[in-house]
């Protein structure tokens, strides 16, 4: 179905943002959905503010935020391969397909179109077919790294409340996610680590079966260390951001003087990375090579005396591929002896300061979008949140529950009901 979108753009203040006027106001308008997930077809269109999408467990509310997610970031939050978004009716297309697709307004004036299409070729069996994935930014084909940046957006899932419960790769990749959307930097120099890493792995085990010299892993140790310091560095800048952020989010939230504090952990020595402060890497910009050279030097003198143990285990032991992301109150790592209600603030704090590390880097407000979570939190943490949303230019809520808003927080929302993978308008708002 489509829907008149509102002509209008609302300001953002918030305690937690730089003024309005510093940002690049961008607005997901229309999106266009075929044979994705439970959608066989739709055409939707948003408006800037509030839209919450409302319908039972099951409908499709999740899968329209993960669509808009998929166009962000060209990879879904839900799905263990690709061919699981394809819907099942598409086994009746001469090719099965699914394709996402979404026009985005900026102040500007400009427009952009996002295509993404998933095609299996000619394979009926979707539970098995291979899946090639095209991406087009205004009717061009683009890579990947191409399509990172032209739609940024801060997802909250239930999941995300357990963030803090979950493993370092869990942790890994959140700051991974974040990290790719505001820089393309990042993004190509994680893709090439994690190729590298694969084929310095492999070799790695061709050691066990042969004698070698540890010449032959010179290559990949060079081109691991370039492309791994600049992603540890990275996310040390990041953390170090987020820790100002928090200090004063996290008293916002449980109105305690409690401090919360983040700290990366490398698997190399932390000192490689102080000083010089990671803020000498600059924001979207190719950093200078001071603050990267002593991480690339303990990165490769951490390679050498794992050398041994690597063979043995046929793995690279060191990276940031093992790296971790602990919290901490007071001093008290909250992995080991948070409450599930300290772990879900930490939670909610860590989105809220992803939202302004995002407009910090981009000079671009952020899509929110927020898949029923107010459920999960209790009264004190739904209300915080939802002062959030209200500050958002635009922000897409699922829920099930009408009842865990204020009526105050409906009156301002558009409210579609979903349903069987139909949607309707409950308010024209």
């Amino acid at each position: 179905m489509g829907m008149t979108p509102r002509r209008f753009w609302l300001p953002c203040p918030s305690a937690f943002i730089l003024p309005p006027s510093s940002f690049i106001l961008v607005f997901l308008t229309r999106l266009s959905l075929s044979h994705f997930r439970n959608y066989a077809h739709l055409e939707l269109d948003f408006t800037p503010g509030i839209t919450l999408l409302h319908g039972n467990n099951a409908q499709g509310k999740t899968n329209l935020l993960e669509a808009i997610f998929f166009l962000a970031t060209a990879r879904s939050p839900h799905a263990g391969a690709e061919r699981e978004l394809i819907h099942w009716g598409a086994a009746s297309e001469p090719i099965p397909f699914a394709r996402v697709e979404a026009q985005i307004a900026r102040a500007s004036g400009q427009t952009v179109e996002l295509e993404i299409v998933l095609v299996t070729g000619e394979e009926r069996d979707l539970s098995t077919a291979r899946v090639s994935k095209r991406i087009k930014v205004n009717g061009i084909s683009k890579r990947t790294l191409e399509l990172l940046g032209n739609l940024n957006v801060v997802l909250f899932l239930p999941e995300d409340l357990d963030l803090v419960f979950g493993s370092p790769g869990d942790r890994r990749r959140y700051l991974d996610t974040t990290l790719s959307q505001i820089d393309a930097k990042y993004s190509r120099a994680l893709s090439q680590y994690g190729q590298v890493l694969e084929q310095r792995n492999a070799l790695l085990k061709e050691f066990r079966e042969r004698s070698f010299s540890a010449a032959e892993l010179e290559p990949w140790n060079n081109k691991l260390v370039e492309n791994g310091a600049y992603v540890m560095a990275r996310r040390a800048q990041a953390v170090e951001t987020y820790n100002e952020l928090i200090a004063d989010i996290y008293p916002r939230l449980t109105a305690e003087a409690q401090r919360l504090k983040l700290q990366y952990q490398p698997t190399i020595p932390p000192d490689a990375f102080t000083p010089p402060s990671m803020r000498q890497l600059g924001l979207g910009i190719s950093p200078p090579e001071a603050p990267l050279e002593p991480i690339r030097a303990a990165f490769r003198q951490q390679l050498a005396e794992m050398r041994s143990r690597e063979v043995g285990a046929a793995l690279t032991l060191v990276g940031p591929h093992r790296d971790d992301l602990r919290f901490f109150i007071d001093g008290v790592d909250m992995i080991t002896y948070a409450s599930r209600g300290q772990g879900r603030t930490i939670a909610v704090s860590l989105k809220m300061a992803e939202l302004e590390l995002m407009r910090r880097e981009t000079g671009e407000d952020p899509v929110l979008l927020l898949d029923d979570v107010m459920s999960e939190l209790d009264k004190p943490r739904r209300a915080a949140l939802a002062q959030t949303i209200l500050r958002a230019p635009q922000a897409i809520v699922s829920a099930t529950d009408l009842d865990d808003f204020t009526p105050e927080f409906l009156a301002q929302a558009r409210i579609l009901s979903v349903r069987d993978g139909q949607v309707e308008a409950l308010s024209p708002l």
